[in-house]
C-alpha cells in the first residue's frame, strides 16, 4: 500500500497538541470533510502530518473537522 502526506495548517496543529497521542508521537483520527465525508482511522504524526492511504487525495482546505478516535 502507498501512502500520501498532507502537512495541517496551524489551526489543526494547535488542536492535536492539545489532545492525548494513540501512541508516541502520533494521533490516530476521523477527518470530517466539509462535503460530509468521513475519513477514519488516519494517522498524524507529531500533530502535524496527516498520512493518506492508497489513492486519497483531499486538499486542506477541504478538512471541516478532526476528531481523535
Amino acid at each position: 500500500m502507498s501512502y500520501k502526506t498532507l502537512h495541517l495548517s496551524e489551526k489543526w496543529v494547535a488542536l492535536l497538541l492539545n489532545l492525548p497521542e494513540k501512541g508516541m508521537g502520533y494521533h490516530l483520527v476521523s477527518i470530517i470533510l466539509k462535503n460530509g465525508q468521513i475519513l477514519k482511522k488516519h494517522k498524524v504524526l507529531n500533530s502535524s502530518v496527516l498520512v493518506l492511504e492508497g489513492n486519497e487525495s483531499i486538499n486542506i482546505n477541504d478538512i471541516d473537522k478532526i476528531q481523535i478516535e
